[in-house]
């Protein structure tokens, strides 16, 4: 699953919100609980989040996730949970006026969350978009401070 999102925010404030992994609950306090920095080594963090999914019935999800850091680049691979595997590409670059962020999500199920797939798929893509729309508008808001 792909998609580019346009935003207003310059490529170097969003990747430094999108690599703020303590503050990502407070952008999405009702879909992700918790985060937590297990470890953090040169380009690499590792994290626990405990994600929300409020569809039919309200659902909790702890994953652990390692997240390659490069150039204006994150590699969020997936590394436990029923979303093990997965494999989420963010790449913020910038266009004439603010930046496109590129997401590429190769989604993985165990074989007990297949059947969830089409809403764990949209789960995620709202849940980015989400972060990404909140992140664009904090930056907005402090620069017209």
């Amino acid at each position: 699953m792909k998609f580019i999102m346009q935003m207003e925010s310059k490529p170097d404030d969003i990747f430094a919100q999108l690599i703020n992994f303590y503050n990502m609950p407070n952008l999405l306090p009702r879909q992700l609980k918790k985060v937590e920095i297990i470890s953090k080594k040169e380009n690499q963090i590792m994290t626990r989040e405990t994600l929300v999914f409020k569809t039919i019935v309200k659902n909790e999800i702890v994953q652990e996730s390692t997240h390659e850091i490069g150039n204006n680049e994150i590699k969020t691979i997936i590394t436990s949970g029923p979303a093990k595997n997965s494999i989420i590409n963010m790449k913020v670059k910038q266009k004439e006026n603010g930046s496109n962020v590129e997401i590429d999500i190769d989604l993985k199920l165990s074989l007990k969350a297949k059947i969830l797939l089409p809403i764990v798929k949209k789960v995620y893509a709202n849940l980015l978009t989400g972060i990404l729309y909140k992140i664009d508008t904090l930056i907005a808001e402090k620069k017209s401070k």
